[in-house]
This record gives C-alpha cells, sequence and structure tokens, in this order.
C-alpha cells in the first residue's frame, strides 16, 4: 500500500525479478512495489496522475516495443529500460562473461563460436531478434497472445539450433497470419533498427539456456531461473550506471536531498 505521509519515493515496478533487480540498486527512502505486470504499472501510475502521492511514484517498465507502437498519453514519471528490458541489459552486460565462465566450457564455446561465425552473444541476439520479429509484426498485424511461443520449443535435438519453419507454422496456427508467407512477408516488412530493440529477453534467457545445455554446458543442472538470477547478480555497478534506465532514475530523483544516496 502507497501511503501519503511517506517520506520517500515509490518505485512501482513490473513484478518480482524487477523488486530483487532493483532492491540493491534503489536509492536511499525508497519503497518497491510490484504492480503484476506492465500494464498494471502504467494504469497505476495514470489513476495517480492527479493523488498527491504521483509526486512520489515512478512507474518502472520493459520497454519492448514502444518505439514501434508507443504508449498512448504516457504519464512523465513512467520510465523505461533501453533497448527493450532488464533481461537485454544483463545479457549486454558483462554478466553474460560471468555467467559463461561458471557454466559454459571453454573448448565448447571456442568450437561453437568457429562454426557459427558468432560469439554466443552475437548468437543469442540474432537468434532472439528472429523470435522478436515475429512478436512484433504480430503485435502491428493481428495483437493475439503469443505468450505460450517459447523458443525451448523449437529447439532441434542434441544441437543449439532452432526450427524457425515450425515457429512460424505454430505462430499461424494460433492466428498471427492467414499463412507463413504472409507471416514472413510482416516480418519482412519492419522497420530495420538495432537488433535488440527486437530482442524480448524472456526468449533470450530461454536461447541462452538452451545452449548450456546443448552445446556449450559444462553438464549439470541449468535452467532459466538460474541463469537469469546469475545475470541480475553479475551486472557490475559501473555498468549499470551507465544504462538508459540507471540514468533516467538518476535525473528524476531530486538531487538536493538525501533521497538520491544508494541504500
Amino acid at each position: 500500500m502507497m501511503q501519503t505521509d511517506f517520506k520517500g519515493f515509490f518505485w512501482l515496478v513490473e513484478g518480482p525479478s524487477d523488486i530483487r533487480f532493483f532492491e540493491c540498486r534503489r536509492y536511499k527512502g525508497v519503497a518497491l512495489v510490484a504492480a503484476g505486470g506492465k500494464k498494471n504499472v502504467i494504469e497505476t501510475v495514470t489513476a495517480l496522475t492527479q493523488d498527491p502521492v504521483s509526486s512520489k511514484l515512478v512507474g518502472v517498465v520493459d520497454a519492448d516495443v514502444d518505439w514501434l507502437k508507443p504508449i498512448e498519453n504516457r504519464p512523465s514519471n513512467i520510465l523505461s529500460t533501453d533497448p527493450r528490458d532488464l533481461e537485454g541489459l544483463l545479457i549486454r552486460s558483462r554478466s553474460l562473461d560471468k555467467l559463461l565462465s561458471e557454466y559454459a566450457a571453454p573448448q565448447k564455446i571456442e568450437n561453437f563460436e568457429a562454426k557459427t561465425k558468432k560469439t554466443v552473444r552475437e548468437y543469442v541476439r540474432d537468434v532472439s531478434e528472429k523470435f522478436g520479429k515475429i512478436r512484433a509484426a504480430n503485435l502491428l498485424h493481428n495483437d493475439i497472445s503469443l505468450k505460450c511461443l517459447k523458443p525451448q520449443n523449437f529447439i532441434l535435438p542434441n544441437k543449439w539450433d532452432y526450427d524457425l519453419d515450425k515457429v512460424y507454422e505454430f505462430c499461424v496456427s494460433r492466428g498471427a497470419a492467414a499463412s507463413t508467407d504472409e507471416l514472413k512477408a510482416l516480418v519482412a516488412g519492419l522497420p530495420c533498427t538495432d537488433a535488440w530493440n527486437y530482442v524480448r529477453g524472456h526468449d533470450a534467457i530461454g536461447i541462452l539456456t538452451g545452449g548450456l545445455m546443448t552445446e556449450i554446458g559444462r553438464g549439470g543442472r541449468i535452467d532459466n531461473s538460474r541463469v537469469e538470477s546469475a545475470l541480475r547478480i553479475g551486472i557490475e555497478d559501473e555498468e549499470y550506471k551507465l544504462s538508459y534506465i540507471s540514468q533516467q532514475l538518476n535525473h528524476w530523483h531530486p538531487t538536493d536531498t538525501k533521497i538520491n544516496q544508494h541504500t
């Protein structure tokens, strides 16, 4: 519950994983509140626009593809990651290198990168972009739910590769387009931009986990939750401070009070 007599600030975030990420990065006097999804964050902040608590409230959401389909009447105290989401920020950081040193075999990484002519980071980005573009095309043209589209369901047996034909067929069966050819045409017509703008973090985590379970891992138990947790822990303060979301939060908070200090 948000109280107007609270002397600090509220950061309203999407969910529990965001709470865990921001817990050690929040400023002194900031309370973290999980809203249960991006839609709830936006609706809550919007509904409280005229309430006194609004001056103490910041909504923190994933940017997703807002650059492609902007939020209408977006309140100024809704801040977002860029590009896309926190998971993308983590995978672009040294967190990935630390995770790979713990869970991947160096020789297997070397063999995989020699075979694909891509680094692990580039490969995760490029495969995730393919899934993300399908999601973006669907959002712009049909907007049916594709939450059930999970990369791990389309990984090929015993190798770190994906059956994209089946991905298209699956999305068409759900109503994303009338045919696979139509869906491919919609994807081809999307704007050219930095690939990370199309990379959905949960897809990227699943794809990275798939690699650790097939071609580059040391063996042993690994899952999406463990990968995501390791990435959250691994990002360095200097990297986070350079991120867009950190700079926005720093800019939003007053600098002439003790609020602008980390706990």
